[in-house]
């Protein structure tokens, strides 16, 4: 499984399959998105989530079928609306800011693998 595409609040996960794509976003736990998902008529199927201590944010795996990728994001875009209205204002800020510092250190791990690789076909050519 691997981290495909990166909007501005969610990740695409890249997951092979004919029927479903896969996703990672971010809700609090009154499940705010859960009403938007039934309001949109979309199914989602939820597959795991992660919380962090002190935070009010959920990180939420899921997969929809391909067919109602649209109606999900449409949805999601509720969801950034829902979350002003209901004291998150500043969910955007942080859940960017915070998937920028993800990025930011998988590169750094995906670099530091890269220079091992690298040091190590110099090695063997020596």
């Amino acid at each position: 499984m691997e981290v495909n595409l990166r909007e501005k609040l969610y990740w695409t996960i890249e997951k092979f399959s004919f029927r479903y794509d896969y996703f990672m976003f971010f809700d609090t736990t009154p499940y705010l998105a859960d009403q938007l998902f039934i309001r949109h008529q979309v199914r989602v199927w939820f597959d795991s989530e992660y919380a962090k201590e002190g935070s009010p944010y959920l990180a939420i795996f899921c997969h929809v079928r391909k067919k109602d990728v649209p109606k999900f994001l449409a949805a999601f875009e509720d969801l950034k609306k829902s979350m002003m209205l209901c004291g998150h204002p500043d969910y955007e800020g942080e859940i960017s800011s915070f998937m920028d510092n993800i990025e930011k250190m998988k590169g750094v791990v995906l670099d530091n693998e890269n220079d091992a690789a690298q040091k190590a076909e110099q090695e063997r050519t020596a």
